[in-house]
């Protein structure tokens, strides 16, 4: 696993935005942490033509987060 911060793809809402919420997705933006190899496409409208592929930890300028700060350092759904 892998430590995901705010303002990488893990956390963004354009990460694997074209699936269903599912299981790993909530996973990921709740725990902040990710399995080392997961890869899914980037939703951003920039990207969106490219079928571009990602890994949670990877990052962009179109950060949009999918989920809300609490109080700093602390991610909540």
């Amino acid at each position: 696993m892998v430590k995901v911060h705010l303002g990488q793809c893990g956390v963004c809402a354009h990460f694997g935005e074209h699936h269903q919420e599912t299981e790993v997705l909530h996973r990921i933006r709740t725990t902040q942490e990710a399995p080392e190899l997961i890869v899914e496409e980037c939703g951003h409208p920039s990207n969106e033509k490219l079928h571009l592929r990602v890994t949670a930890v990877s990052g962009c300028d179109g950060f949009e987060s999918a989920v809300s700060v609490q109080r700093q350092g602390d991610i909540r759904p």
